[in-house]
């Protein structure tokens, strides 16, 4: 990893994070009736206040991803054997699901909110997860899925507070979809085979 593909990383998680952001936010405003007689200059600032907001969600998940290659280089150095780190991994997948639903459960989140947003977190790494071993190795998978629902959980802590599906939605997909960006290209800026030993295919 030299600085080249640091910044090169940086500039298009920024960037996919702010489309994501514009292309949700406004899908959403086009069936809100405020918004129809809203004149061209409305729209464009509109726009514009959102790639901002995208491209901030993008540089929190840049920051969670190398905090996450940081915490994963101190946890190998700990855990002599590597396949504990990966039990450890599992774990905490499995706590932070559970900790969604509970601090979702009998809230102002509308009542599913509880079992989808743990379901569709668990889908959607599983389908990246996929993807990650089929390029990588097959000891990728529960590092995939515990960055992608650990981390962007952790990310997006805030919005679980305030109770409103909208919120939390407009915040978690775009983070989620810049963590998935991120891992997926993890072993291609790092020169990683498919043969390479399973447990650092994904974050060494």
């Amino acid at each position: 990893m030299n600085l080249r593909k640091w910044m090169k990383l940086f500039g298009v998680t920024i960037l996919i994070g702010a489309i994501v952001t514009v292309v949700g936010s406004v899908s959403i405003q086009l069936f809100n009736p405020d918004f129809r007689d809203v004149e061209a200059s409305g729209w464009l600032s509109y726009i514009l206040m959102m790639a901002l907001i995208g491209m901030t969600f993008g540089a929190f998940s840049h920051m969670g991803f190398f905090a996450y290659l940081m915490l994963n280089y101190i946890a190998r150095s700990i855990f002599r054997r590597p396949y504990t780190w990966v039990v450890v991994q599992g774990i905490i997948t499995v706590f932070v699901l559970v900790e969604i639903g509970y601090w979702t459960y009998d809230t102002n989140f509308p009542s599913y909110t509880y079992w989808l947003i743990p379901l569709a977190l668990i889908v959607g790494s599983l389908i990246v997860g996929w993807f990650k071993v089929n390029q990588t190795a097959v000891g990728a998978w529960i590092p995939t899925i515990f960055f992608l629902v650990s981390i962007t959980t952790m990310e997006s802590v805030p919005v679980f507070k305030t109770g409103d599906i909208s919120s939390l939605l407009y915040q978690l997909i775009p983070i989620f979809i810049c963590n998935a960006y991120q891992i997926m290209q993890l072993h291609r800026l790092l020169g990683k085979a498919a043969d390479t030993n399973p447990i650092v295919a994904t974050a060494k």
